[in-house]
């Protein structure tokens, strides 16, 4: 657990820092400039490794802190010169714009106890109960090519999200796109931490998420409360919408078993783009009871270039985060702008400049359109009906949670929350929220009339039930937080019209505030086996175990096993090869774009070393030393014997009988390693 927490800090520190310093010079109040770090800071990282990319300068620690400490340099100097023009009034930072002292502290506290919450709960059962402790292989199919990554940028120094191809088919390089800013952030903390890939990738994970998640609920909670609250008790009540958001399992814990760790800290970041952006878009009229706020609406055209940073950061960590941008965005136009035209140009601006940034997303999706099927996946359930879609979407159930809903205790301050919303004039967020938990009920049966739709619309979240229930979560939570906070306030505010004593009015509010946060810390310790039972459900050693982890290690101790090329078969997840050991694989991951004749040739060939010269001339080109065989395969359709509309197993007839070419050199349970025979590495014939 030292190490979890220490890959915990370093991974806040990482995430929020250097955009906090770029979102400082760029005119946002330090309090801004925290919240908004995460995706300014992903930003930087997304646009440094495609432009080191291009000009083949190596991603690494030291080329990664010259990116990060250049950039805000480059803010400050654009910002003196655009100053020096046009003379803009210099930021405020008037406690009297935003939260007091104590407000933040409540933020800052909530924020804490969510962190610690997700993290324990997450990283506890691995190290406690799961094979190889930190060191545990997660049985989900993404996992690999994150953990993959995460080795390869660390070895490489290739960071760029338009070179993924050269780890996804290590012969043919063929092009690949991959958002991998979240990668290349982690791969540098390798080197700070001590983590091995694998390691890191199971603490880097939950970490991520126990940052992103509270920093998204809080800014949507602060947002909502702001249509009626003042700075500081908005930021009490964002507070408790963060702390509140660690105990929901479609949040992180979900997120964290399916290894869709880079597509929900996109989206959880998207809020918090979205609200800078509606920021420096608004007016006052959005927000009567309340006059300025570091983070409400307010004129300052400024905040511009921040919201367009933010906006790109959140697109490069994944492109599922710009959709949800832009509904929150769009909604509010719609339903809430004061001035429409208004507030237009300064979203279109502000668009402008997104696009901009994420050009290398756009030339990189755009080339990949022919394999993009988003809209194709399909998760929905035979026997499923309208309502029971419904209740899984309004009270966020999915198939990880089985029968883990609905889980009362939240559902009944979220839809208290909602009322509260409505009555607040929260348009927007509950909007948005309606539109989600229709696309949600929609990927599990299809709604009518409404399915094209909405299946379009939920397809850029692959129609899948848990990313979608994700979504739908986090406007429930902020629904609860806002619930649970305004009530904790009426409380503390009556406590203090019937009291007559100094010492009462001063810790009215504070006391409520810890009362609330000792309740939700109580609720996480009693959700705790469930949830972190969720988080680790892929952990066990169904397909990649200790039989598997032993057979790499002992490999990687074999003479001519590092510098060659080892023959696997990918349908198995023997690629995770690569991210224990550094050994390289013909197949890194359980897929690979644009095969070269040769990998098809050898890969179906295998049985035949030995026996077919053309297959051994291939093993000689392409330098293969040893061959790693460990079924069954991933899916049911790849075991058993090739046959026509079948792809089965072609190394089935290999584990019947060994080639000649071949020697079995080791074996435990079902993972075998077989070293080519010196007479095929010479030619002989």
């Amino acid at each position: 657990m030292l190490l979890a927490a220490w890959v915990t800090v370093v991974t806040a520190v990482a995430l929020v820092v250097p955009g906090a310093l770029t979102g400082r010079v760029l005119y946002l109040p330090w309090p801004v400039a925290i919240a908004a770090g995460p995706p300014i800071t992903l930003a930087v990282v997304g646009l440094w490794s495609v432009l080191y990319g291009f000009v083949d300068i190596p991603w690494n620690l030291p080329t990664a802190l010259v990116a990060l400490a250049l950039t805000p340099a480059v803010c400050l100097l654009g910002t003196r010169l655009i100053a020096r023009r046009t003379r803009p009034p210099a930021p405020s930072d008037d406690p009297e714009t935003g939260p007091d002292r104590s407000g933040l502290l409540a933020l800052a506290a909530g924020i804490g106890l969510a962190a610690v919450t997700v993290v324990i709960t997450c990283v506890r059962p691995i190290v406690n109960a799961r094979f190889a402790g930190l060191g545990n292989i997660t049985q989900v199919w993404d996992a690999l090519w994150h953990a993959s990554s995460l080795r390869f940028i660390h070895e490489t120094g290739v960071a760029s999200s338009l070179r993924m191809g050269e780890l996804m088919n290590v012969d043919s390089h063929g092009f690949n796109y991959y958002p991998d800013t979240w990668h290349a952030l982690g791969a540098i903390l390798m080197p700070v931490t001590g983590a091995d890939p694998v390691e890191l990738y199971n603490t880097y994970s939950p970490a991520a998420l126990a940052i992103t998640v509270p920093f998204g609920v809080a800014s949507l909670a602060y947002w909502c409360a702001r249509h009626r609250l003042a700075p500081t008790p908005s930021a009490q009540v964002a507070g408790i919408a963060a702390a509140v958001s660690s105990l929901f399992p479609s949040l992180p814990y979900v997120e964290v078993a399916t290894t869709s760790v880079p597509n929900a800290v996109g989206v959880s970041m998207a809020p918090i783009a979205a609200v800078l952006a509606i920021s420096a878009a608004g007016n006052r009229r959005n927000f009567p009871n309340a006059a300025s706020s570091a983070i409400s609406a307010t004129r300052d055209r400024r905040r511009i270039a921040a919201a367009a940073l933010a906006v790109s950061g959140v697109t490069a960590t994944h492109p599922s985060g710009l959709v949800l941008f832009a509904v929150i965005v769009g909604l509010w136009w719609l339903l809430e702008a004061g001035s429409r035209l208004r507030a237009l140009g300064a979203l279109a601006v502000t668009g402008v400049g997104a696009l901009v940034l994420i050009a290398p997303v756009i030339y990189g999706t755009t080339k990949i359109a022919e394999n993009n099927e988003l809209s194709g996946f399909d998760s929905r359930v035979d026997d499923a009906t309208v309502w029971k879609a419904l209740g899984e979407a309004l009270f966020n159930g999915t198939a990880p949670l089985g029968h883990r809903y609905p889980l009362w205790y939240l559902v009944i301050p979220a839809l208290l929350g909602l009322v509260l919303l409505a009555w607040w004039r929260c348009w927007a967020p509950l909007a948005a929220w309606v539109l989600f938990v229709l696309v949600t009920a929609n990927s599990v049966v299809a709604l009518g009339p409404l399915d094209g739709v909405l299946s379009a619309f939920g397809g850029y979240f692959y129609n899948s039930g848990h990313r979608l229930t994700f979504v739908a979560a986090m406007f429930s939570a902020v629904a609860a937080g806002v619930c649970v906070g305004a009530a904790a306030l009426w409380v503390a505010g009556w406590w203090r019209r019937r009291g007559t004593v100094s010492v009462r009015l001063r810790l009215a509010v504070p006391a409520a505030m810890a009362l609330v946060l000792a309740v939700v810390a109580g609720a996480a310790v009693g959700g705790y086996h469930d949830n972190s039972r969720t988080a680790a459900r892929q952990r066990t050693a169904k397909r990649i175990g200790p039989d598997d982890l032993a057979a790499y290690h002992w490999l990687a101790r074999q003479p001519g096993a590092r510098g060659s090329l080892i023959l696997n078969n990918l349908d198995q997840g023997t690629g995770w090869i690569y991210p224990v050991t550094g050994l390289t694989p013909l197949f890194p991951f359980y897929r690979a774009n644009e095969w070269s004749p040769r990998q098809r040739q050898v890969y179906w060939g295998t049985p035949n070393i030995g026996r077919d010269p053309h297959v051994d001339q291939l093993v000689r080109d392409m330098h293969i030393r040893y061959v790693i065989d460990s079924p069954p395969s991933y899916w049911n359709f790849q075991n058993g014997v090739p046959r026509p509309g079948r792809k089965g197993d072609p190394f089935l007839a290999l584990r019947r009988q060994t080639p000649p070419g071949l020697t079995e050199v080791f074996r435990r349970g079902d993972a075998t390693v077989y070293k080519v025979d010196a007479d095929v590495l010479r030619g002989r014939v």
